[in-house]
C-alpha cells in the first residue's frame, strides 16, 4: 500500500494512520512489524530493490572485462529504474523535504559510492581509463552516471527512453573515462 500511495502522489506526507488504515490493519500493527515511519520508509526501500533486482547489477559488475561488465550493468539498471521509477522518484523526491524518507534513499544508495570506487580501481587495472583521470575522479564520475537521479533527469527532463538514457550515459562514460585506442577509438575492453 506505501508503494501506492508514494507513486500516486509523491510530495504528500504519507501518514502511518492512512498506511494502516488503507493496509486494513491497526496503526499498532504497523508499529510492530516496522519500528516506525522511517522503519517502513526503509523496508520499502529494501523492497524496491529486491523487486527490481538490483543484486543483478552487482552480478553484471563482476565480469572479466571491466568494460563489458559496466555495459551489462548499465543495461540492467535502465531495465530496473524503468520499472521501479514511480516509486523511486517518489522516495527521491519526498527525501529532499522528509527525515524518513531521506533514510529510505540513503538505503538506496547504500554501497554504491564504495562500488563505483572498484570499478574506477578495476578499470584503472585493465588499463581503461585515460592518463589524465584519477581513480578517485572516475568512482565520482561514475557515482553521478549510475545514479537514480541522473537516470530520472535524462528520462523525464530529455523525454528519453529507457535504452536512450542508458546509451547516453554510456556514451558520456566513454568520452571522460576511456582512453583513446590508437586508431582513435576509444578503449572497449580490457588491457591497454
Amino acid at each position: 500500500m506505501t508503494r501506492e500511495l508514494l507513486a500516486r502522489a509523491p510530495l504528500e506526507n504519507v501518514s502511518l494512520p492512512e498506511i494502516a488504515s488503507r493496509s486494513d490493519v491497526a496503526r499498532s500493527t504497523v508499529y510492530t512489524i516496522f519500528g516506525s515511519r522511517e522503519g517502513l520508509m526503509v523496508a520499502l526501500a529494501e523492497d524496491l530493490l529486491e523487486r527490481g533486482g538490483f543484486a543483478r547489477i552487482g552480478q553484471a559488475l563482476r565480469g572479466p572485462d571491466v568494460v563489458r561488465a559496466f555495459e551489462i550493468s548499465m543495461d540492467v539498471a535502465m531495465e530496473l529504474y524503468s520499472q521501479e521509477e514511480p516509486v523511486g522518484q517518489a522516495l527521491l523526491s519526498l527525501a529532499a523535504v522528509d527525515r524518513d524518507a531521506s533514510s529510505a534513499a540513503a538505503r538506496l544508495n547504500f554501497g554504491r559510492a564504495q562500488g563505483m570506487r572498484r570499478l574506477a580501481e578495476r578499470m584503472h587495472e585493465q588499463g581503461v581509463l585515460r592518463d589524465d583521470v584519477t581513480v578517485e575522479e572516475a568512482a565520482d564520475i561514475l557515482w553521478v552516471i549510475t545514479s537514480f537521479e541522473t537516470y530520472a533527469q535524462l528520462r523525464r527532463g530529455r523525454n528519453l527512453t529507457p535504452t536512450q538514457v542508458g546509451e547516453r550515459l554510456l556514451g558520456m562514460t566513454r568520452r571522460t573515462l576511456y582512453r583513446e585506442t590508437g586508431d582513435g577509438r576509444r578503449e572497449t575492453g580490457s588491457g591497454k
